[in-house]
């Protein structure tokens, strides 16, 4: 049970003078009496589902600095029980700092300006979402880095517009800078289901893919698996990535990956060259973009298909694609068995149906 001192402190508007204290929380004993509490009767994540469930209620700023707290308990505990009220804390912060760069911008400014305190007067909360939202990003992406199911329930906030102007719009803010993280969030895939098919040789797997936000992330894994499960029989004797981007794109962050490259074996298609045995220039339409989420590759029976061509179009990609922006994330792509000869003819067939 929230101590009723504590709630009603957390409920009160902060004032202008204490906007930006992020030691605020500490200021009222009863904080750290039931946090110690809660840590040392285990009920820790009890207490932070407690709390989430009534971040809705709280004054945005306290509720910003209130976050840290869940998402610490979350990594803690490995436990997302806490995500929701925190994600949707998130859509109500976001929304408050988002019409506050609208209106700078609508009124020919680039940022800030030194003397905040007249711009924020009109709407206090907007101090209060801007200053705490640093705090807030980082909270959130403690609990989508861990849980594809808070992934979806942000998605259905349709904030995308949103966080993708405050990520890529806003210049330089330290309130915005983990913004760019949770855009990521929202194109990151969950064992994703993919059909990979080898014409040439009449061939293909099944695979899934986690924890990637882009296609180029997607084809480095996919080719690994391939020269470790298949090699030579997928013409693939050897897999040309250097040490250090294979460290990167597992989740490690290597000091001497950043003057790397890495150029792609196959030429990756979609299902619209199924039926080709070679790469023509013609094709290049149907390729799989790198920067796109894997989810939007073109999709059969819910298997994004991709179809692989040897000597085909040249593509290399630098490390920043590779990298994992959360510790939590497991990012993979494991090949999970071959087609049978009737399985290829089958996906054929229903591949014919569609173009």
């Amino acid at each position: 049970m929230v101590d009723n001192k504590l709630l009603e402190f957390l409920c009160e508007e902060t004032k202008w003078e204490d906007i930006g204290n992020e030691n605020l929380l500490n200021e009222i004993p009863e904080f750290g009496t039931s946090v110690g509490e809660a840590i040392n009767n285990g009920t820790l994540i009890a207490f932070t589902v407690e709390l989430s469930s009534m971040l809705g209620r709280m004054d945005l700023y306290k509720a910003s600095l209130l976050s840290n707290f869940i998402g610490f308990a979350c990594e803690r505990e490995n436990d997302t029980s806490a995500g929701q009220g925190v994600i949707a804390l998130f859509a109500r912060s976001c929304q408050k700092v988002y019409e506050l760069f609208r209106h700078l911008e609508e009124n020919g400014e680039e940022e800030l300006p030194d003397g905040r305190k007249e711009i924020f007067e009109k709407d206090l909360d907007q101090a209060r979402a801007y200053i705490g939202f640093h705090v807030l990003c980082i909270s959130a992406m403690a609990f989508l880095s861990r849980n594809a199911s808070l992934r979806e329930f942000l998605s259905n906030l349709r904030l995308r517009e949103q966080i993708q102007y405050l990520s890529e719009e806003t210049k330089g803010s330290p309130y915005l800078r983990s913004v760019h993280y949770v855009e990521q969030m929202l194109d990151t895939c969950s064992d994703y289901k993919l059909l990979v098919l080898f014409p040439q040789k009449k061939a293909g797997f099944f695979a899934s893919a986690n924890d990637l936000s882009n296609c180029f992330h997607l084809i480095f894994l996919l080719e690994e698996q391939i020269y470790e499960k298949f090699g030579v029989q997928y013409h693939m004797p050897e897999f040309y990535a250097a040490p250090s981007l294979i460290r990167l794109a597992h989740g490690e962050y290597p000091d001497d990956c950043w003057d790397k490259s890495y150029t792609a074996h196959f030429t990756e298609c979609n299902y619209g060259t199924a039926f080709q045995e070679e790469f023509e220039t013609n094709m290049l339409r149907y390729l799989i973009w790198g920067e796109m989420p894997p989810e939007a590759i073109p999709q059969i029976n819910g298997r994004g298909i991709i179809v692989l061509f040897e000597h085909g179009a040249n593509r290399g990609f630098s490390p920043e694609f590779l990298a994992v922006p959360h510790e939590a994330l497991q990012p993979y792509v494991e090949i999970e068995r071959e087609l049978t000869y009737e399985e290829y003819g089958t996906w054929m067939e229903q591949i014919r149906a569609q173009i």
